[in-house]
């Protein structure tokens, strides 16, 4: 993960530049200093509870370093995980002044927070500001679209591979393949909308295949890249 004591250029793969498949930097450093002197800068431990579902919508939040889960806890008592944030992420999605979804850090993390009503004008005064964050957004829906795939799959091997082949692209897979998990188990089960009993049977089954190997509860070694992608691209 990137760290940095300042605003992250975002995250994204431009929605207009057809021959662009990496991450683009959205933001040029006189533009993030723009963002810098609206915001503040605050650490959180991890398990801090950054807001609520149904809080007065007053910031966005962009992640400098950490992890953010972004979750609704629904009536029936089960918890849905919509999102995982990283540095170069945003999140603070709001509706009629509300946050819609709470959020969460899931490490140490640090986040800068930036007022809803200033933002407002800055991107107003700042048409390509304006643009990096319609990218940024733009990037976000793709996201859940990606994750709306996971979950329609049956079975469950496939959705936690395809969680791990996602997370390698968000976090950079080092060269042997090990991809870090910051989240715990239930995180995981929360996002792919498996039981924790799902999850172990679908860990084993992977590793029995020789596909993955699970080092410790944070992190994955994909073992046999062919085998393993050949199975995420099994819709």
């Amino acid at each position: 993960m990137v760290s940095s004591q300042h605003i992250p250029p975002f995250r994204a793969i431009p929605a207009l530049d057809p021959g662009r498949t990496a991450d683009a930097v959205l933001l040029t450093e006189r533009q993030r200093q723009e963002l810098e002197n609206i915001g503040l800068r605050q650490r959180f431990p991890p398990r801090t509870v950054v807001y609520k579902e149904g809080d007065a919508a007053q910031w966005v939040f962009a992640v400098t370093e950490g992890a953010v889960k972004s979750y609704r806890d629904l009536r029936s008592g089960r918890r849905v995980v919509s999102a995982f944030l990283f540095s170069r992420d945003l999140f603070g999605l709001a509706a009629n002044g509300q946050y819609v979804n709470s959020a969460q850090t899931i490490a140490r993390t640090t986040l800068y927070r930036l007022p809803v009503r200033e933002l407002a004008v800055l991107l107003r005064q700042h048409g390509d500001i304006q643009f990096a964050f319609l990218s940024k957004l733009t990037h976000e829906l793709r996201e859940s679209q990606r994750r709306a795939i996971l979950v329609s799959r049956r079975d469950a091997s496939g959705r936690v591979a395809m969680f791990i082949a996602q997370m390698g692209e968000r976090l950079d897979r080092d060269a042997t393949g090990l991809v870090p998990l910051p989240m715990s188990r239930s995180d995981i089960a929360a996002f792919t909308g498996l039981s924790l009993e799902s999850i172990s049977r679908a860990a084993g089954d992977l590793e029995r295949r020789g596909l993955v190997k699970f080092e410790g509860r944070h992190s994955a070694r994909i073992l046999d890249p062919a085998g393993f992608a050949k199975l995420t691209g099994a819709i």
